[in-house]
Order: C-alpha cells, then sequence, then structure tokens
C-alpha cells in the first residue's frame, strides 16, 4: 500500500504531536482511494479521550459528524493518526489490538518521523505502507 500524504498534513503531523505532550495526539485521515493505496488530503484532529497517556481514543461524535460532512464528496475517512510520544513511529501491541478495519491506513509520528502502515483487520495488526509525497 501506498499512503500519499498531503505537504501540508505530513508538515502539520509532528506540530500537532508536540502539542500534545505529554499525551498521544489523535486524528482522522481524509481522502480518498487511488491506486495501490489511498491520497491523504486532510487531517481532522480529535481530543484524545483515553485515559493513559501512553493511548488514544478517537472521539467517536469526530468521527460521526466527519463522515456526514463528507457523505456525497469524494472523500471519506481513509485512515487514523496518532503520535507516539516516548516510542518509536512503530504500531505497538496495542495499536494492533485497536486495528479493527482492514485496509485502514494508519500513520504513527515520532519526533520528526512519520511512518505509515496498512491494518490487517480484526486486531492483526499491520503491514508496512510507502509515504509518497
Amino acid at each position: 500500500m501506498i499512503v500519499a500524504v498531503a505537504s501540508d498534513v505530513l508538515a502539520a503531523l509532528p506540530r500537532l504531536a508536540a502539542a500534545a505532550l505529554p499525551r498521544e495526539a489523535c486524528g482522522l485521515l481524509v481522502g480518498r482511494a487511488v491506486a495501490h493505496g489511498v491520497a491523504v488530503t486532510g487531517l481532522a484532529p480529535s481530543r484524545n479521550l483515553a485515559a493513559s497517556e501512553d493511548a488514544f481514543e478517537i472521539d467517536t461524535a469526530l468521527q460521526l459528524s466527519l463522515q456526514r460532512r463528507l457523505r456525497g464528496t469524494a472523500e471519506t475517512v481513509v485512515g487514523v493518526w496518532h503520535s507516539h510520544p516516548a516510542g518509536t513511529p512503530a504500531p505497538s501491541a496495542r495499536d494492533a489490538e485497536g486495528a479493527w478495519e482492514a485496509g485502514l491506513a494508519w500513520l504513527i509520528t515520532a519526533g520528526e518521523q512519520t511512518t505509515a502502515w496498512r491494518a490487517l483487520g480484526d486486531g492483526q495488526g499491520f503491514a508496512r505502507a510507502e509515504i509518497a509525497r
């Protein structure tokens, strides 16, 4: 899978992650399906509703309102983004458990580095994806 990310979205991720410290930052990726992957054209940052600082939970109200707003357009929710404040930009065991929807793109930011992953679904983890700009 290739995850083409708009340059302004990619540039915003480390800033949003730093602003959320010491908690994980999170949000939904907006875009469309393209050959061999997805094109991310926007990001909808979410409040992190997780009780723990080293976890994330996206606000379902944001997800529902975003899905309603995108209905009838060429764009949809294509993925999830979150940060790892004290770790690497690789999925954790907790991330793998939360990878509920097969094919969903996940971007993970740690420091200035962001990596891309494709969810395998049903808590089965991830396959590495390539970020294209």
